[in-house]
């Protein structure tokens, strides 16, 4: 045995280069793996610093999404809004002519191209109560629910219309009245009425610019976190005095808060209640997160049919069928203007906003007003003109708001 050849054995001697070389490789994986258990140690060690500030789950959401989509309502957990005991159908004459008109718009051809070209999912005119056009895209349908995004700030609104006629709390009542939390940490915010957080003059800190590490960012919080009421009770800063415009996705989520405690209900709950059930619509829903507490600034969706019931609602000052569902003083307010303007100011752009509301001043008779949401969707309403339009998808090509806006006017018209 030991005077065999070493390599018959099964054996081999290294020569001293052949060493070196599994020297070298030997400290390289170890290098590498002394690198590895760092970086891993690092990452570890940074995500038990960033779960005292921010839940995991949300980190890694914001990480994942990065941000919001048309398909967010899937994503999602949602409350369902029931349909109406009471359904109630739509007197349909759909008109060619609705076609006809846009494609004499100056920066428009073919109706039907428009509408693929910029994402359109629906899209539908309602004139004197009658439904005049309905278009689905992109595989949606007359059942699909389409996202609203920041429409949800007007439907809140309703609620919020409601809620104050009842007597549930006041428009004027100081915000830490609902809220105690916000006074014992700032006495500030006693200072910040529900008007204001409604009209967006609240003067709370609000950034909508997204920087490293953007999971500290206010839309990423405000949209993807776990626990909203823990946002807005505990993040929430004081920037500058109530009683100057800034939009702020936090002051629907406080009015949220004050909504629930004072009706003892969820505000899809009470939406359903008081509103929804009136209006003769299909189920509906409103995204939620892990607590339950909806997502007040976007999480909203509903067919396009009951987007056009909500419009109509508006047009008819809060009327459904002859029953006033919502304040009629509370819609008036909401979509008109308590002082004359100057359409020179405006240039066609600097609207007011009142209560979840943007009203669009117009030469002539009563101010246009509507809803918009992120990516383009609209509920838009046209008193003089007895006309309302809804317009979703998940893009909106190279019309903004404006655009669409003076669009629809154009449409509106021409009826």
């Amino acid at each position: 045995m030991f005077g065999e050849d070493a390599s018959v054995a099964g054996v081999h001697r290294f020569t001293g280069k052949e060493a070196i070389v599994v020297d070298k490789r030997t400290n390289r994986r170890k290098r590498v793996r002394r690198t590895f258990v760092f970086f891993l140690v690092v990452l570890l060690a940074g995500l038990a610093v960033l779960h005292v500030f921010f839940p995991l789950s949300y980190v890694f959401t914001v990480l994942k999404y990065r941000g919001p989509d048309f398909t967010d309502i899937h994503r999602f957990e949602s409350r369902t809004i029931a349909a109406s005991a009471s359904p109630s159908e739509w007197d349909v004459s759909i008109e060619p002519r609705i076609a006809t008109i846009a494609e004499t718009h100056p920066d428009l051809d073919d109706f039907d191209v428009f509408l693929d070209e910029t994402e359109t999912s629906a899209f539908l005119v309602v004139h004197d109560g009658r439904l005049v056009e309905e278009r689905y895209l992109l595989g949606h349908g007359r059942e699909s629910l389409q996202n609203s995004f920041s429409i949800s700030k007007s439907i809140m609104s309703a609620a919020v219309g409601v809620a104050i006629d009842r007597g549930a709390f006041r428009r004027d009542a100081p915000i830490t009245e609902h809220l105690p939390e916000l006074g014992r940490r700032d006495e500030r915010f006693a200072r910040i009425t529900v008007a204001h957080l409604l009209d967006m003059q609240s003067g709370i800190r609000y950034s909508s610019e997204i920087s490293f590490p953007i999971i500290n960012c206010d839309d990423p919080l405000i949209y993807y976190h776990p626990d909203l009421e823990s946002v807005v009770l505990e993040r929430t800063e004081i920037e500058s005095a109530p009683g100057t415009f800034e939009y702020n996705n936090y002051n629907p989520a406080l009015i949220g808060l004050i909504l629930r405690r004072a009706t003892g209900a969820p505000v899809g709950s009470y939406l359903e209640r008081e509103i929804w059930q009136e209006l003769g619509a299909a189920a509906a829903g409103w995204t939620v997160d892990d607590r339950g507490f909806e997502r007040m600034e976007s999480g909203f969706h509903a067919r396009g049919r009951d987007l056009a019931r909500f419009g109509l609602l508006y047009l008819e000052a809060g009327r459904v069928a002859g029953r006033q569902v919502v304040p009629e003083e509370w819609v008036t307010a909401s979509t008109t203007l308590a002082d004359a303007v100057e359409l020179d100011r405006y240039n066609g752009r600097a609207w007011v906003y009142n209560a979840g509301w943007w009203i669009v001043p117009r030469p002539e008779g009563r101010p246009d007003f509507c809803a918009i949401g992120r990516f383009g969707q609209f509920i838009y309403v046209s008193p003089q003109h007895e006309a309302v339009f809804v317009r979703t998808g998940p893009g909106r090509g190279d019309w903004g708001d404006y655009d669409w806006t003076a669009f629809f006017y154009f449409v509106a018209e021409r009826l």
